[in-house]
């Protein structure tokens, strides 16, 4: 059986370092930083220090598109992969809408559309809810599926930082599993007063701008912006006669189950997502050309990155360089932008500097390529490590490039499932089920509720700065939350985090988690808003206090993927995330 493989044809960005993927090669070859000022909206706290903003005209550019930032930057980005690719609705070509997937990555999504809504209300006491139709960060998967003519699967994934690898992995395993012919991945975020001052509250911002990988290395810069690639089936891709740029050859997502910010030290995980990678892409560490790092300049994740890069390369690495002092720490974006960096890399022929490194820590031990030079290129990996401890890796080939063959045309996924043309190998079975609703807790007592036929609603008030009023709910009374964690843990989740993790445990079969490794563990969680209650909590508290006694846990707790990092904390899970 042939194997299918992902390749890509299209590529699209949006950055502080440039507006499309000519303008940001050129900064990238001129060593030139995106960093600036901040002008997008005042802070009080922060307004000082320097920001990877987008300064191309997004109004222009997406006229007559309705949306936010986010959605925009978005837009912008699909539509130069599009057409790069010649797949732009009304392009000559044979593609089947209904097999042509979205997936992207998001975290901040509307949130600094909401941020004015509640500004308003909070200052001027007038409600205008028309900015929260574009709050979630589904509305950009929307944009981008519409931009497509895309009609085939579409998903948005949140894992923080690693967000948009995430996607692209998804996307390429799609492919190889048959459900699509052709995806559109990547992701996008925009700054917001929000991350600004959550990421204040945890000291982990540098005013002067990001210095990855330097020993004097003491926080990140926030950036904006948006990446997308197209994947295709090589197959179709050959048959269009499009140009194939790279191959997608490898992938690799795992879970630190460690900390809901902070890294495992050691890079354990990290290492177990770029051996995942190569061993998916049947490539050696000593096939690697260059390393894109994830290099955010905190003293911690850069440490941890490169003990991980030492676990993989025997103490040795290849060439390496965090790109982020360009465009800044675009969150969920970042994964993309730096997908679309090793793509030039390969098509360029040449490995990329690291802006802000002057002197080499001895804790690390490491020096990154300080310059854009020319180099053989054949294979890169770009890593994308975000909050909960959610790595992804994933490898870009030079089309042509020699890689391990599979003699049986199977290949394994993220989480090491094994797929194969259009079919899936191995059937999947239910073993336990947890409920935590209105109906109480536990299946037992949502089944004995089923046969009630009645569940009674309960009353909320709602929050003191709107309207006074009592809205009759299907509210969750007690659900066993002081049985199941302990108090000193309890006080630090939010409430849903609660429901989670007991409805995690009520699932669980006895002695189930003894039986398989916990690598090849997967905890996914669907959520619509994540746990809003967190992040209105710090927009009001943040509008109301001018910035000032900031609330740093309902920042981490407001992230979407903090409910299935704790979930994998709590049962010590560390497959896909």
């Amino acid at each position: 059986m042939q194997e299918r493989k992902a390749v890509v044809t299209g590529a699209g960005i949006v950055c502080a370092a440039g507006c499309g993927l000519d303008e940001v090669s050129t900064s990238l070859e001129a060593g030139r930083s995106g960093l600036g000022p901040l002008t997008l909206f005042k802070s009080t706290r922060f307004g000082h220090v320097l920001v990877g903003q987008v300064t191309a005209d997004i109004g222009r550019l997406t006229a007559g598109f309705r949306g936010s930032r986010s959605d925009r930057l978005a837009w912008i980005a699909a539509n130069e992969a599009l057409a790069r690719a010649g797949l732009l609705p009304g392009s000559r070509s044979d593609r089947d809408p209904r097999r042509f997937g979205v997936v992207t990555g998001g975290t901040v999504g509307g949130m600094g559309q909401s941020e004015g809504v509640v500004r308003t209300l909070l200052l001027e006491h007038k409600f205008r809810c028309g900015p929260f139709r574009f709050h979630e960060c589904a509305c950009s998967t929307m944009a981008c599926a519409r931009a497509a003519g895309a009609k085939g699967p579409c998903i948005t994934l949140s894992s923080a930082c690693s967000a948009s690898a995430m996607g692209i992995a998804a996307a390429a395993e799609m492919i190889v599993a048959g459900d699509a012919d052709r995806v559109l991945a990547g992701g996008c975020d925009s700054l917001s007063r929000l991350t600004l001052n959550g990421f204040g509250s945890l000291l982990l911002i540098d005013p002067a701008g990001n210095r990855p990988f330097d020993a004097t290395r003491a926080g990140i810069a926030l950036g904006e912006g948006a990446a997308f690639v197209v994947l295709e089936l090589e197959e179709a891709a050959r048959a269009r006669g499009a140009r194939v740029i790279a191959e997608l050859s490898g992938w690799g997502l795992s879970c630190d189950a460690y900390h809901a910010t902070a890294p495992q030290p050691e890079g354990a995980g990290a290492a177990a997502a770029m051996r995942a990678a190569l061993q998916r892409a049947g490539l050696q560490p000593s096939d690697i050309s260059y390393i894109n790092a994830h290099g955010t300049a905190t003293r911690d994740n850069d440490l941890m990155e490169a003990r991980a890069l030492k676990l993989v390369f025997d103490g040795r690495p290849p060439p390496f360089s965090s790109t982020m002092r360009f465009f800044g720490h675009t969150l969920a974006a970042s994964g993309a932008m730096k997908a679309v960096v090793c793509l030039d890399a390969l098509e360029r022929q040449r490995v990329h500097g690291n802006p802000g490194f002057d002197t080499v820590d001895p804790e690390i031990g490491l020096e990154p390529v300080r310059v854009c030079r020319p180099a053989a290129v054949d294979h890169v990996m770009s890593n994308s490590f975000g909050f909960g401890g959610n790595n992804a890796s994933l490898v870009f080939s030079r089309p042509g490039a020699g890689r391990a063959k599979s003699d049986s045309g199977m290949s394994r996924g993220c989480g090491g499932v094994a797929v194969a043309s259009g079919r899936k190998l191995e059937r999947l079975a239910v073993v336990g089920a947890g409920i935590v609703g209105p109906a109480g807790t536990g299946a037992a007592a949502f089944l004995e509720a089923c046969r009630g036929g009645h569940v009674a609603t309960g009353v909320r008030e709602m929050p003191p700065c709107l309207p006074a009023a009592k809205v009759p709910a299907y509210v969750v009374g007690p659900f066993g939350a002081e049985t199941v964690l302990a108090p000193g843990r309890r006080r630090k989740l939010a409430r849903l985090q609660q429901m989670a993790l007991v409805a995690a445990r009520e699932g669980l079969p006895p002695g189930l988690l003894a039986s398989f490794k916990a690598e090849r563990a997967c905890v996914a969680v669907g959520t619509g808003m994540g746990m809003l209650n967190e992040a209105s909590s710090f927009v009001e508290n943040m509008i109301a206090n001018n910035e000032h006694a900031p609330q740093p846990l309902c920042f981490t707790n407001s992230v979407h993927n903090a409910l299935a990092s704790q979930v994998a904390m709590e049962l010590g899970l560390k497959g896909m995330n």
